[in-house]
């Protein structure tokens, strides 16, 4: 599990007293990002490859409030990967309370000369599966999203 935390700030309070859902996507965003850093997708790797993260697809339940200066907490966990993508699993915590669940698959892309998915070196891809739940503790994770999977096929993304 990788860890990222933060605190809620004013500009991400709406009319309503609570952090506005578009917050939810950045602090998640946020925490990707150091999740990333933490395996090897780095600003040194990223300008000595020219290759980055690109996301594909998310979903997201918004399950508490979360009101201005509360402490945040986001768990990562990997779900699955592949030679060119990752599925994670977010929980935001505001202190012991589940505020938000978010899935997002993520995939390797090469930037030069124009946009593509690239295979992940080795070394991360092996980071990456380490790090990847069971089959059984990603099963026992509450708030799951509709289906979303790394689809085998001949023809990858």
């Amino acid at each position: 599990m990788f860890t990222f935390k933060t605190t809620v700030k004013p500009e991400w309070i709406d009319y309503n007293g609570h952090m506005q859902d578009a917050y939810y996507g950045l602090v998640f965003s946020y925490a990707v990002d150091a999740m990333q850093d933490e395996v090897g997708f780095d600003a040194e790797y990223r300008a000595r490859t020219g290759c980055t993260i690109y996301l594909l697809e998310d979903h997201k339940f918004y399950l508490r409030e979360v009101k201005e200066a509360d402490n945040l907490r986001i768990e990562t966990r990997i779900l699955n990967c592949d030679e060119k993508r990752f599925h994670l699993h977010m929980q935001m915590r505001n202190g012991d309370d589940l505020a938000a669940v978010g899935e997002f698959m993520e995939l390797h892309v090469r930037q030069k000369p124009t946009p593509q998915a690239a295979p992940i070196p080795d070394e991360i891809l092996q980071r990456l599966q380490s790090a990847t739940l069971s089959s059984v503790d990603a099963a026992e994770l509450k708030h799951r999203s509709r289906s979303m999977t790394i689809a085998r096929n001949s023809r990858s993304t």
